[in-house]
C-alpha cells in the first residue's frame, strides 16, 4: 500500500548520478577548452614567425630592386663579415647600405661612402632575429638568392632577379 511517506521520500543514487554526469561534463569542457588554446597559441606563434619572415624578405627584395642599376647591388666583405652592399645617390653625394647577419639578427647600417671603413657592426639596425642569413650571387651575377632561417630553425628562401645586369 502507498502512503504519501513513501512516495515523498527520494534517494540519494540519483542526485549522485546527476552530480557526477554534470562534474564529467564539466571537466571534459574545460579539458576541450585548454587543448583549442594551446592549438591556438601554435597557430598564432607560427602565423606571427611566417609573417616576420615574409615582411623581411619583402623589405630586403625592395630595397635591392630600388636601387638596382648599374652595378649598385654587390657584395662587399668587412672583417671576414660578408654584407650585402646597396649603392645610393642622394643630393650628388653617394652612400652605402650594408645588410649583414650579426650577434644573431639581420641588420642593416646606412652610411657615408667615407666612412665605410670606420663603422662597427654594433651600429646596425635590427631587422629580424635569426639564426642564420646567407646570400650570394648566381653565376652570372644576375640573381641574388637569400636564405633566412628564424630563431625556430626554420628556413626560407628568396630570389631577387636584378635587372640591370641584362
Amino acid at each position: 500500500m502507498l502512503t504519501k511517506s513513501n512516495v515523498s521520500s527520494f534517494t540519494l543514487i540519483p542526485v549522485l548520478f546527476v552530480l557526477t554526469l554534470f562534474l564529467l561534463l564539466a571537466t571534459l569542457s574545460i579539458s576541450v577548452i585548454l587543448a583549442g588554446s594551446s592549438v591556438y597559441e601554435k597557430i598564432s606563434e607560427n602565423m606571427e614567425n611566417n609573417y616576420d619572415r615574409r615582411v623581411t624578405f619583402s623589405y630586403l627584395v625592395t630595397k635591392i630592386r630600388q636601387n638596382d642599376v648599374g652595378g649598385n647591388i654587390y657584395i662587399a666583405d668587412k672583417d671576414g663579415m660578408p654584407m650585402i652592399a646597396i649603392k645610393e645617390f642622394y643630393d650628388g653625394d653617394e652612400f652605402v647600405t650594408f645588410i649583414y647577419y650579426y650577434e644573431g639578427a639581420i641588420r642593416e647600417i646606412f652610411l657615408d661612402i667615407g666612412s665605410v671603413e670606420e663603422f662597427d657592426f654594433d651600429w646596425g639596425d635590427e631587422i629580424i632575429k635569426a639564426e642564420g642569413f646567407e646570400f650570394y650571387f648566381n653565376e652570372d651575377k644576375e640573381k641574388i638568392e637569400m636564405s633566412l632561417t628564424n630563431t625556430d630553425g626554420q628556413v626560407q628562401s628568396t630570389r631577387v632577379v636584378l635587372r640591370s645586369v641584362k
